[in-house]
């Protein structure tokens, strides 16, 4: 029989006060998804009583269901007993907790080196968010005492967990893809301008000049070797007149005998 948690009964079948707990019991909780998954159908929670009393006893479970994130009216629990549905009372413990307890006493028997099994099936509506659910088992004796419990958690994955997220408008192709660098900026393709060195310079000829003519300063010496021949011709002849005879223009003074 699958109960929907937010159904609650006239007639509740209320465990004792869990305050303190017997000696010699063990609960354990021995089957148990990691994650319930919303929508996906019910898994199975497996508990189970041990005992190290030499007496046997009966015993009542009752499971304790706290959700984080799904509502309780999204949670369904059914009590598994040989394969068929064991009749269970569900109460609401508040706080977004309900109480699973049996109707009536488990059909095994508790006893030293025997356990008792309590197996639930358990699911979420698909609608269910994601969170987490907490269980604890409580196993009770006929008196409705406390003899252990046992809590353990799994991951609830919900709707918006199922959901992928809608890929965002991806930028155009010009954006997505980086241009290809170029293999060269302008100034790494341009060929270098070239730059004068020293030695460079020194090669250059003056500015003015042409390097295939004679210079300047070869036609001064030109001409000034003229000069320095027609200087010399000039001296030479100024000298030699120097040295010829000189004829007296003075009449002479004496008379001579006239023949």
């Amino acid at each position: 029989m699958s109960a929907v948690l937010t159904i609650g009964a006239a007639t509740l079948i209320l465990p004792g006060r869990a305050a303190a707990v017997e000696p010699g019991f063990q609960v354990d909780i021995t089957e148990l998804p990691e994650t319930f998954t919303a929508g996906d159908g019910a898994r199975t929670v497996t508990v189970v009583a041990s005992s190290e009393q030499n007496r046997c006893q009966k015993v009542r479970w009752s499971l304790l269901i706290a959700v984080d994130g799904p509502d309780l009216d999204e949670v369904e629990v059914a009590r598994i007993e040989d394969n068929g549905d064991f009749p269970i009372q569900v109460q609401n413990a508040g706080d977004d907790s309900a109480r699973i307890t049996d109707v009536q006493l488990d059909p095994g028997q508790l006893c030293r080196g025997r356990t008792v099994t309590a197996r639930y099936r358990i699911g979420f509506d698909e609608d269910a968010d994601s969170g987490r659910v907490t269980f604890r088992a409580q196993a009770f004796n006929a008196g409705r005492t406390l003899l252990q419990e046992a809590s353990s958690r799994s991951q609830v994955a919900g709707e918006e967990a199922e959901e992928s997220p809608s890929p965002e408008a991806g930028p155009s192709p010009s954006e997505s893809s980086p241009a290809p660098e170029e293999s060269a900026t302008d100034e790494e393709t341009a060929e270098p301008e070239p730059t004068s060195t020293e030695e460079d310079v020194a090669a250059v000829p003056a500015a003015g000049s042409d390097s295939g003519t004679p210079s300047l300063l070869g036609a001064g010496l030109i001409v000034g070797g003229i000069l320095v021949f027609l200087g010399v011709g000039l001296l030479l002849r100024l000298r030699m007149r120097s040295r010829a005879p000189k004829h007296s223009s003075q009449l002479p003074t004496g008379f001579y005998p006239a023949n």
